[in-house]
């Protein structure tokens, strides 16, 4: 008996090899050459190679799942970080070293963005990744840590206060638990080329890049752009589908499904509003799990597209493109309708019928009804630069971009504001936008309220970020009161079941505000920030990803994806585009 308990004693103090580990593995190494290239690129593809030879790895005879060594990634990192850094008329900057790394022989290694001294720790034995503060991973200090767009824009100042946002604390993901290859062995430190990514560049630079690997070369850019649209693909869209469609091989089906799973159940901001525990049950509850490994990537992206379409059902996560596995002239069925489109489309067709029959083609983005000021936008986006911003012209209005958030606020900024004036309300119509984008949203915000407030919450972390904006609306190259319309008229947001995206977080954060009466009907919604994705298979998607809108009230937060209540209910879509009623109905409101 003591032979016995001495000889357990022994063996619980020999060295245990780390779950990574088990078993020697088979490695080759290719190597390939690796494009980047960001949203408007006119260069050529020749010109877009950022590493003509770049290490892949692949691993017991395995051909399509490629893996990275990640102090090699790490290198690639600090390339990518410097090519967005770049001048694009200037000279190639010197190569950026804001990521290190640094590993041991027991099995962890550790990228550190030395600028925030943030750090992701990847423990081969435990099979984990963790994060010591994701929200400040890969984040310009110069920024706030949730800020969503960070263009230099002269005219909208940024304004981070730390004291009334909070990050989030460390967070660990089980990469073995999801079944995630990971492979330390001579001296190496291997993990599959998409896990590599999606950790160290996706996470943090979300919503901004993606990755996609045919085998004979990496690609990495902004969004499906880089191999055009669906009816031609462009330069480099040539490149990645020149290798032929392929079957997946076993290991990248079960990998794929993996990964997609693991991404979903960390990262899909509107998970816990659907109610699903976890994807992997999900799926295999609801039969999509075969169709999901099977051999066929096309047959995996049918499950998909059905996932996205009828269960996310969210309107910003959709399918885009298919993989070089498929081929570029794959195509999808997206038969049938969820109930959340079907509601949408109902009430799309009314709003379109009672807008087209107000009594003109559209109505002018900017009109007048008596003491009432209606500025009507179509979607929230601008191509405004700071030098425009400050030369252009307002004298007509015909010479304003129909679709041009900012310009069409400055025109009407001068015409509310212009000598003897009779305007004692405006209206902001918000009832057809979908959205745009999030400077467009502050400036609109700004020019309301004075001081615009965004904010933004991690469903990863628990993290929040509260962003204040201000917009120099009357061009004086001051931020003052003056730009803004707060307490010198009665100002009111006409919303519809339209209002969606940032035009939802534009309406949320007035609402919020209460310095703006809500008329008309529920919004859409929409709250997740929309992140291009792409699976173990590259396919390409979007996500309603992690980084979501939140409306704040006593300290607490809510998901802005319910949508906006309105104060005044207007139940005819008629009257909604009838300004000289609506003007009756906003005067008698007091």
């Amino acid at each position: 008996m003591k032979k016995c308990l001495m000889f357990l004693i022994l063996l619980t103090l020999l060295p245990v090899p780390s779950l990574a580990e088990a078993g020697a593995h088979r490695i080759e190494q290719r190597s390939v050459p690796v494009y980047c290239t960001d949203l408007q690129d006119w260069r050529s593809a020749e010109e877009m190679v950022l590493i003509p030879d770049y290490p892949l790895y692949y691993v017991d005879g395995v051909k399509d799942l490629p893996y990275v060594e990640l102090s090699d990634f790490v290198d690639l990192v600090n390339k990518v970080d410097t090519f967005d850094s770049r001048d694009p008329f200037g000279a190639e900057p010197e190569v950026k070293e804001d990521y290190a790394c640094s590993a041991d022989e027991d099995g962890v290694f550790v990228c550190a963005y030395q600028p925030q001294q943030s750090q992701v720790i990847i423990d081969f034995n435990f099979g984990t990744l963790t994060y010591t503060c994701m929200d400040t991973f890969g984040k310009d200090p110069a920024y706030s840590p949730f800020e969503i767009q960070t263009n230099e824009l002269d005219f909208l100042q940024r304004v981070y206060n730390p004291k009334v946002s909070r990050l989030g604390g460390p967070k660990t993901l089980p990469l073995l638990d999801y079944g995630i290859p990971m492979i330390h062995q001579d001296g190496k430190y291997l993990l599959p080329l998409h896990t590599a990514f999606d950790f160290l560049m996706w996470v943090p630079k979300a919503p901004a890049k993606i990755l996609c690997c045919n085998g004979a070369a990496v690609f990495i850019g902004a969004r499906d752009t880089m191999f055009g649209y669906s009816d031609a693909p462009s330069e480099l869209g040539e490149i990645y589908f020149a290798q032929q469609p392929a079957k997946r091989s076993p290991e990248l089906a079960e990998y794929g499904y993996n990964e997609l799973c693991l991404m979903l159940d960390f990262f899909y901001g509107l998970k816990s509003s659907h109610h699903i525990d976890s994807f992997r049950g999900f799926f295999r509850n609801n039969g999509y799990e075969e169709m999901l490994l099977s051999a066929d990537p096309a047959e995996a992206d049918q499950a998909l597209v059905d996932v996205i379409r009828f269960t996310l059902d969210d309107f910003h996560s959709n399918f885009n493109f298919s993989s070089w596995m498929t081929g570029f002239e794959a195509e999808q069925s997206f038969e049938g309708q969820s109930l959340s489109s079907a509601i949408y489309y109902k009430n799309a067709a009314a709003f379109e019928q009672a807008f087209s029959e107000s009594g003109s083609d559209g109505l002018e983005f900017y009109a007048e009804s008596g003491n009432t000021a209606y500025l009507t936008l179509y979607a929230m986006n601008t191509a405004v630069d700071s030098d425009r911003f400050y030369s252009m012209s307002l004298e007509d209005p015909n010479n304003i971009g129909y679709r041009d958030a900012v310009e069409q606020i400055l025109y009407a900024h001068a015409q509310i504001n212009r000598e003897n004036s009779p305007i004692e309300n405006v209206v902001l119509d918000l009832s057809l936008n979908p959205g745009g984008d999030v400077n467009s949203a502050a400036c609109v915000l700004s020019w309301f309220l004075g001081e615009g407030y965004v904010t933004i919450a991690n469903s990863f972390t628990g993290a929040l970020g509260v962003g204040q904006y201000k917009a120099d609306i009357n061009r004086d190259h001051q931020f003052t009161e003056e730009d803004s319309l707060r307490g010198r008229k009665k100002l009111f947001c006409l919303i519809s079941p339209l209002t969606f995206s940032s035009a939802n977080m534009t309406a949320a954060m007035m609402k919020m505000s209460g310095a703006v009466t809500m008329i008309g009907q529920t919004t859409k919604g929409g709250s997740g920030i929309v992140t291009p994705s792409v699976t173990g298979w590259d396919t390409i998607f979007t996500l309603s990803g992690f980084r979501t809108v939140v409306t704040l009230k006593n300290g607490s937060w809510y998901d802005a994806d319910v949508g906006v209540v309105p104060d005044v209910y207007l139940s005819d879509p008629d009257v909604f585009y009838n300004r000289d009623k609506l003007t009756e109905i906003v005067n008698a409101i007091h």
